[in-house]
């Protein structure tokens, strides 16, 4: 069987009302973690994304007990590769980040993919708002997961209203199609 490229994306918020607003290229609101949504969702309708083993998982309970991901879990396979799209609180001037990647194939995989674009790599989690997500619960049979985030700042992205830049949402979709189309081309 084919390895499968997965990007794994919770749904579910910690809020009981949401709040968003545009001003000058910047989303203001609660973005945790709608915009990871909306960046997975750009990708989906570009239409870029229909490829061979390539899956979307927009999950639930990663803000309680991440029952989704154990879902998603279930029906993967040890040499799938597994993306995970949520916001991160790292303090970066790059559009994105790549967290919880400290593989040296993983990392070898990411360069190429993402080769010109401006993110910054980490082996670990720079994040200092969460560092507990659902790479962990991939990583429990998995060796190929490593975490997408979109930053943002102004605050807790758990508590309230932040901040993160539409042209980093932008990167962050085509980022996750030259994911995609890059593993493909590893695994034909």
């Amino acid at each position: 069987m084919n390895p499968t490229f997965v990007i794994s994306c919770h749904a579910d918020t910690g809020f009981q009302a949401h709040r968003l607003r545009r001003t000058d290229g910047v989303f203001h609101g609660h973005l945790d973690n709608f915009i990871g949504v909306y960046a997975v969702m750009n990708a989906y309708f570009s239409g870029r994304l229909d490829l061979p083993n390539v899956r979307v998982e927009l999950t639930y309970g990663e803000e309680t007990d991440m029952e989704g991901a154990y879902e998603v879990l279930d029906t993967l396979s040890p040499n799938d590769t597994v993306v995970v799209v949520d916001v991160t609180g790292a303090n970066t001037q790059r559009d994105f980040t790549i967290e919880k990647c400290a593989s040296r194939a993983m990392q070898d995989f990411v360069n190429k993919a993402l080769k010109g674009m401006s993110y910054d790599l980490y082996e670990g989690c720079p994040d200092p708002v969460a560092n507990e997500d659902e790479s962990d619960v991939y990583t429990q049979k998995l060796q190929n997961v490593f975490f997408l985030g979109i930053p943002c700042y102004g605050g807790d992205y758990n508590e309230g209203e932040v901040s993160c830049k539409e042209s980093g949402v932008a990167a962050v979709t085509e980022a996750l199609i030259c994911l995609a189309a890059t593993f493909r081309d590893m695994n034909q």
